[in-house]
C-alpha cells in the first residue's frame, strides 16, 4: 500500500480547486428557439484568414450562430471583487471575433478581480432579421443580462455590479440594455422579470449607438467610450453621443486617440490606442468596480 504525505494531499486539493476556477461554465441563453428565428444556419465554425492579423496575430472568426450562449470565467478567488462584466465580440453581425474581442477581454477581465462573461449572439444578423440585422443581437444582449442577474447568486456575483462592454457591431447589446427603454421580446420566463440594465456600459470602437425613442428620463448607468479618429465616421457618432450623455446628465468618460483604426481589440503594439485597457481599469477603479 502506498502512503501519501499531507503536502502531497493538499497539493491535490490545491490542484482540484484551481482546476474547478479555471474551468468556464456555459449556458444557453433561451429556454428554446430564439424570438425571431426564420432560417436554418449550416453548422457553426471558425474561419481564420492568416492575411488579415491584428497586432501580428490571426483572427479565430466564428460563424453560423443561431444558438446563443454565454460562457462564464470566474477570477482567481483571491482577487475577486465580486463584479463581473458581459463582453460581446464585434464582427459586423456576419461573424464573432471571438478570440481577439471575447476570450481574449475575459482574461484581462479576470485579471483584474472580475467574472467575465462573454456572449455569444446571433450572427449572421441579416438571416435572422434581413430588415434589422442589430435586432437579434440587441435581443440576446438583453436576454444575458435579465439571466445573469436573475442567476447572479449561482456564479458569486453582485447583481447590482454587472456591466457590459461590446466591441464594434457589439455595441448593439450594450445600447439596447444601458439606453433601451423597452424589452425588444416577449417574456419567456421568470428570468426575464429581471431588468435588463446594466451598471456600466462600455462601447469599444462601436458602429452602433443610442437607440431611437431613447427616454432620457431614464436611469442610465456610467459609460466608458474609446474611438479613434481614423476610424471612419465612427468617432462622429460616438462623439455625437457623447454630448447626448452629456445633455442627460448620465456620468460619461471618453478617449479618443489619433490612430488605430478599427478593430484592434486588447492587442498590444507600439500605437497608443492599444493601452486603453489601463485607461478602463482607472475608470472601473474610480467608479467602485473594483472594490472588494
Amino acid at each position: 500500500m502506498k502512503y501519501f504525505t499531507s503536502s502531497f494531499i493538499l497539493f491535490l486539493l490545491t490542484s482540484a480547486s484551481v482546476l474547478s476556477v479555471a474551468d468556464p461554465i456555459t449556458w444557453n441563453l433561451w429556454p428554446g428557439e430564439a424570438p425571431g428565428e426564420i432560417v436554418t444556419l449550416p453548422p457553426e465554425s471558425y474561419r481564420v484568414n492568416d492575411d488579415r492579423l491584428t497586432a501580428g496575430k490571426p483572427v479565430r472568426r466564428l460563424q453560423n450562430v443561431s444558438i446563443p450562449t454565454l460562457t462564464i470565467y470566474k477570477p482567481d478567488p483571491k482577487i475577486d471583487t465580486g463584479s463581473s462584466i458581459m463582453i460581446a465580440p464585434g464582427g459586423g453581425f456576419t461573424i464573432l471575433a471571438y478570440d481577439k474581442e471575447g476570450t481574449e477581454v475575459a482574461e484581462w477581465a479576470n485579471s483584474i478581480g472580475m467574472t467575465a462573461i462573454v456572449l455569444k449572439y446571433r450572427v449572421p444578423g441579416n438571416v435572422h432579421n434581413p430588415e434589422k440585422p442589430w435586432l437579434p443581437a440587441a435581443q440576446d444582449g438583453q436576454r444575458a443580462m435579465s439571466l445573469v442577474r436573475s442567476r447572479s447568486d449561482e456564479l458569486g456575483i453582485d447583481p447590482d455590479r454587472i456591466g457590459i462592454m461590446g466591441f464594434s457591431a457589439g455595441g448593439a447589446p450594450v445600447n439596447y440594455t444601458a439606453f433601451a427603454s423597452e424589452r425588444l421580446y416577449e417574456a419567456v420566463d421568470r428570468h426575464d422579470d429581471h431588468s435588463f440594465r446594466p451598471a456600466f456600459a462600455a462601447p469599444i470602437y462601436s458602429g452602433v449607438w443610442m437607440p431611437e425613442g431613447m427616454d432620457q428620463s431614464d436611469a442610465f448607468p456610467p459609460v466608458f467610450i474609446v474611438i479613434t479618429y481614423d476610424d471612419k465616421d465612427r468617432s462622429i457618432g460616438l462623439a455625437e453621443a457623447y454630448i447626448k450623455l452629456k445633455k442627460a446628465n448620465v456620468s460619461a468618460e471618453m478617449h479618443i486617440y489619433s490612430e488605430g483604426g478599427h478593430g484592434y481589440g486588447l492587442r498590444r503594439t507600439e500605437k497608443p490606442v492599444t493601452s486603453w485597457p489601463d485607461r478602463m481599469e482607472d475608470w472601473l477603479k474610480l467608479k467602485g468596480f473594483l472594490d472588494r
